[in-house]
């Protein structure tokens, strides 16, 4: 199955509005994958450092990263003032959740890999093929466009095999 990108940055004022429940509420059937967290950066909230570190070591340093359930992936922002960078896979496959050395092969390995890259700009590499027909029904521009208005994002960009396209 083609694994196709879905890229959400924001260009005016360099500020990063969706959150990981925001891209979480997209995906259609995440109790019925595993899920990873193969890294995590972030600021904890106030309150909260010493635990969160320990968290974020327990990730960062594990051999293949912490397995976590669909409903907890959630909670983790809840943990966080600003969450820097971070790598989360889903996958049917188990035996898929762990760390690679090329991230091509996590890229095709995976159902999803959620990344959020240096606070600027989240990827989303998915083969859901429900994600993927959204783009391609009749409506799928003002579905993208109603959806970057509720992320107050400026663009939204679509990316896989038949080429770019940009909303916003």
């Amino acid at each position: 199955m083609q694994t196709h990108i879905i890229r959400i940055s924001d260009s005016k004022d360099n500020v990063l509005n969706v959150k990981i429940s925001d891209i979480l509420e997209e995906i259609q059937k995440g109790n019925d994958l595993n899920w990873c967290i193969l890294f995590l950066d972030g600021m904890p909230s106030p309150g909260k450092g010493n635990t969160v570190n320990d968290y974020k070591n327990k990730i960062n340093k594990s051999k293949e990263g912490l397995q976590i359930k669909w409903n907890d992936i959630c909670f983790i922002e809840n943990e966080f003032f600003q969450i820097f960078e971070t790598i989360i896979l889903g996958c049917k496959n188990q035996e898929f959740l762990h760390r690679y050395d090329n991230d091509q092969e996590m890229y095709q390995s995976c159902d999803i890999v959620i990344e959020l890259i240096d606070c600027a700009f989240w990827q989303i590499f998915t083969k859901d093929q429900d994600l993927k027909n959204r783009r391609k029904r009749a409506g799928a521009v003002t579905y993208w466009k109603r959806r970057l208005k509720s992320f107050k994002m400026n663009s939204l960009v679509w990316r896989d095999s038949q080429g770019v396209i940009c909303f916003g």
